[in-house]
């Protein structure tokens, strides 16, 4: 089920989303079957992390979400604020439902750095992205 991810380095970017404000967060269940294993830098150990900047889109017939893949065929709903370790099973994560962001830190259809023009309008109406850290 998990697609494959093209993020080769994301550890100077973390800690960076929130651009500017106080985000409105929600509570969320992540499926872990939908989330790509990676290696941990360093430690070489395999685990399955959501990553904080990940766009994350809602499957209504688990009503759990997913990592945004357009292939999944389901809607972005909110961007994910920290790392959360799935390995083991689900987990609950929170997302950004509403905020100004940072562009660069967001992850869409696994690639860092970039929010796909289609993910942008979904979410208009509650979050902006901006090219920079801080507003």
């Amino acid at each position: 089920m998990p697609v494959s991810s093209s993020i080769t380095s994301y550890e100077g970017v973390k800690g960076n989303l929130i651009a500017g404000g106080e985000p409105v967060v929600a509570s969320y269940t992540v499926d872990y079957q939908y989330v790509t294993e990676i290696t941990l830098p360093g430690s070489g150990d395999s685990r399955k992390i959501v990553e904080e900047g990940q766009v994350m889109s809602f499957d209504p017939s688990s009503r759990k979400v997913v990592p945004n893949y357009a292939t999944y065929g389901f809607t972005a709903i909110g961007i994910n604020i920290q790392d959360v370790d799935v390995t083991d099973g689900d987990e609950a994560l929170a997302l950004v439902w509403d905020g100004h962001l940072s562009e660069p830190v967001c992850i869409d259809e696994g690639i860092l750095g970039t929010v796909l023009a289609a993910t942008k309008t979904t979410l208009a109406d509650r979050i902006t992205f901006t090219r920079t850290s801080r507003v």
